[in-house]
């Protein structure tokens, strides 16, 4: 394996910073039963140094997600009767879409057919990075390499099972699929034309040329809505380009790498059980100071 690349540094804020010099983040996700997936999407991305932050979601659900989140915004889209996304909701979104730096698509956003075709509609009209998660990598499935054709940087999330779904391994076992990880993160990468942040111990992000393998994160991940924190989180990095060197990979390894040693410091104080995604997402401010004076694990 080539040696790591190493993260870019991470400066402190200018003193005149305001909340659109910072990053503005739109996420696109819930349904019905999901409202808490957006949410802790949003909360991961606001905790990262995002300045502002829409939730766009069904409208049937979207009080829940205003009452689950006050600092950020909420936009009601048309759903169906399911309270899924429905397939009018691109026009909803269309005068959002030049106001924000970067888009997460997919945590709690359903599977129905009309919420896919919707998605691809985004995908298609959004000139800005977009992060994929969740039911948004299910939304491209036998068509990762249609994403090639996007100019703005497409980042994939996906977990090994995910992965391996995306490359057309049908009936990988997830633990066949621990096997070979940095290669499914580059074909993935170079499919896509973007960059691939492949989840689990080790996590392998990779443009399909440079690699970045995570050092920090423990078990204290393996639970709940730490996924839809995370795409969170690299949204509000690939938002801040400016402060990174306008360098996609390496936004999107800084955020993995915060995000991994949020985890950290909680296991220290508190064990690895029973932590949820919430409060890793409080716990990114530290992470995140820790990067800027040069303490956080490479």
């Amino acid at each position: 394996m080539p040696p790591n690349v190493p993260l870019p540094a991470l400066p402190p804020r200018p003193r005149d910073s305001h909340k659109a010099s910072v990053g503005r983040v739109l996420i696109v996700g819930g349904c019905r039963g999901m409202a808490g997936a957006p949410a802790l999407c949003a909360r991961g991305a606001l905790r990262a140094g995002a300045g502002l932050v829409t939730i766009a979601v069904p409208e049937r659900i979207a009080d829940v997600v205003a009452g689950l989140l006050p600092e950020a915004m909420v936009v009601a889209l048309p759903s169906s009767d399911d309270g899924a996304l429905d397939s009018s909701s691109d026009d909803a979104i269309l005068p959002y879409l030049d106001r924000v730096d970067a888009l997460v698509i997919g945590p709690g956003l359903g599977r129905a057919p009309q919420t896919e075709e919707a998605i691809w509609g985004l995908l298609g009209k959004a000139k800005k990075p977009v992060v994929l998660d969740a039911d948004g990598l299910y939304a491209v499935r036998g068509r990762v390499a249609d994403l090639a054709s996007r100019a703005a940087a497409t980042v994939l999330t996906p977990h090994e099972g995910e992965a391996a779904a995306l490359l057309g391994e049908v009936g990988a076992t997830t633990l066949a699929a621990r096997d070979g990880r940095e290669d499914r993160a580059k074909r993935l990468a170079v499919r896509a034309r973007g960059i691939c942040a492949l989840k689990g111990a080790g996590t392998v992000v990779t443009d399909g040329t440079r690699v970045f393998v995570n050092a920090t994160g423990n078990p204290i991940l393996s639970t709940g809505g730490t996924g839809d924190v995370l795409s969170g989180v690299v949204a509000a990095f690939l938002a801040g380009l400016p402060t990174t060197g306008g360098d996609a990979f390496g936004a999107v390894s800084l955020a993995v790498n915060v995000h991994g040693a949020a985890a950290d410091l909680l296991r220290v104080r508190r064990g690895d059980r029973g932590t949820l995604a919430s409060e890793i997402a409080d716990a990114l401010p530290e992470a995140i100071r820790a990067l800027v004076e040069g303490g956080a694990a490479r």
